[in-house]
């Protein structure tokens, strides 16, 4: 899966907040005043035979997965979650069925889940983002979820995880799993550079400075670019500018969303430092997600700053010794950029228990499963037992990077209008790096813009 950003600009996406709170404003009542206690109360008799529609991201790919049930098969994102589906319909105590209802590709499917929502039909379950939930669950789209009476154990969750399922003190969502920047690694080139341990293991640079020194020793004895972003019409760039400047202790907006440290001593620090790769040639500015791909695969990079969603790819295809790695640590605090897929159960009109109740069977499901998940994926699984399992941690490169797992990452703010306030700090910055553009000038503007943005 190609993380980018959702496909929503600012202007759709207060025309999709006005649909959802009409939505909000009709959906029905439960037929209690305690809809988590009615939910809890469903019968297995009554879940007998219930069909529920779940709206997801991740793919077609029936011809690989029509009446497949063995998880083991699973060779991505698509695959997995379809797998699991499709085992969950054959084995499931309750004999509830899960019909897909369409939702094929990220890209577009924010735009067509709140036309479910603004329609009055939406699925059972759903696909959020962790850091889109906050707008869903301010206009009560999504119902909260009472897991302890569920045996939902989110007490296994790693706190990040936990974090992006959280809205107002209660939980509105399930974690499905983490994903992350990591440093993609041409082990080929670090160690023609000489920039490998004793072991032949890639030597990865502890701070700014020697991430600057030993990008000169690549270019320098390889000819190569040292490291390879999408700066280019992608997210990238933003992703690296928040992360190091959460890496120097500081919060480009607050977690309540009402301070923005934009404008600050940390942010020119990490814009200087991303401007220095392309100024000194370190880095290429032209390429998008797929030409940053591209070129590390083409061995033109020493590493790729890139996701999860891309080791089991790059282990299987890279014609070069691969290995991944936590993102460095360049400043004083591990922090790495993450984000979160999680199951929402949007709130239908007509407040029917059962059907809630089988959608959290399922989600339960998928939580209990996110082993299966995150080791065909790539992603990093939410459950801290999960994460420290041999199973895990034998997968594929895996125990390369479970520090950022339990430890470093970091995902954005949970706030709402979250995806307008990083739209214009990335348009500012990237002017930088592909404009020209004076640091000062671009971090003052993007001050100004995103307490525009989170004004309103």
């Amino acid at each position: 899966m190609r993380m980018k950003r959702i496909a929503m600009t600012t202007s759709s996406f207060a025309v999709a907040s006005l649909l959802l709170a009409g939505c909000s404003a009709s959906t029905g009542a439960a037929s209690s005043g305690d809809l988590s206690k009615d939910i809890a109360a469903v019968t297995a008799e009554q879940l007998d035979g219930t069909t529920i529609q779940m709206s997801r991201m991740f793919g077609d790919c029936e011809e690989t997965t029509d009446g497949v049930t063995d998880t083991s098969k699973a060779t991505s994102e698509c695959e997995a979650i379809t797998i699991l589906t499709n085992k969950f319909n054959a084995e499931n105590e309750f004999g509830i069925t899960v019909e897909r209802l369409g939702g094929s590709e990220w890209a577009s499917y924010y735009d067509a889940f709140n036309a479910s929502l603004a329609g009055g039909d939406p699925a059972d379950i759903a696909n959020l983002h962790a850091h889109a939930l906050p707008d869903y669950a301010a206009r009560n789209s999504v119902i909260p979820i009472d897991t302890e009476s569920l045996g939902i154990d989110l007490s296994d969750a790693s706190d990040a995880a936990r974090g992006g399922v959280e809205w107002n003190g209660e939980t509105r969502a399930i974690p499905f799993d983490l994903h992350a920047i990591l440093a993609h690694v041409n082990v080929d080139l670090f160690t023609q550079a000489g920039l490998v341990n004793a072991d032949g293991t890639p030597k990865l640079p502890t701070s700014a400075e020697e991430f600057l020194a030993d990008a000169k020793i690549v270019k320098e004895k390889t000819g190569k670019f040292f490291i390879s972003i999408a700066y280019a019409n992608d997210p990238m760039g933003f992703r690296l500018f928040s992360m190091l400047v959460n890496q120097q202790g500081g919060e480009l907006i607050s977690e309540d969303g009402k301070t923005v440290n934009i404008d600050t001593p940390e942010a020119k620090n990490a814009l200087e430092f991303i401007n220095t790769l392309v100024d000194e040639g370190y880095a290429d500015r032209t390429v998008d997600y797929a030409g940053s791909t591209a070129q590390f695969l083409a061995g033109d990079a020493a590493m790729l700053m890139n996701g999860t969603w891309a080791v089991n790819e790059y282990a299987n295809t890279a014609p070069f010794t691969y290995q991944v790695a936590d993102f460095p640590t360049l400043y004083e605090e591990p922090a790495t950029w993450a984000a979160s897929h999680t199951w929402v159960i949007p709130r239908q009109k007509d407040g029917n228990v059962v059907q809630y109740r089988a959608a959290l069977e399922f989600a339960k499901y998928l939580y209990n499963n996110t082993d299966t998940w995150s080791i065909a994926t790539g992603h990093m699984s939410p459950r801290v037992s999960v994460l420290e399992s041999d199973a895990y941690l034998n997968a594929v490169q895996r125990s390369n990077y479970v520090e950022t797992a339990l430890h470093n990452a970091r995902q954005v703010p949970h706030i709402e209008n979250w995806q307008p306030a990083e739209d214009a700090i990335l348009e500012q910055i990237s002017s930088t790096w592909l404009n020209d553009k004076d640091i000062d000038a671009a971090l003052t503007e993007a001050q100004a813009r995103v307490e525009q943005a989170l004004a309103k």
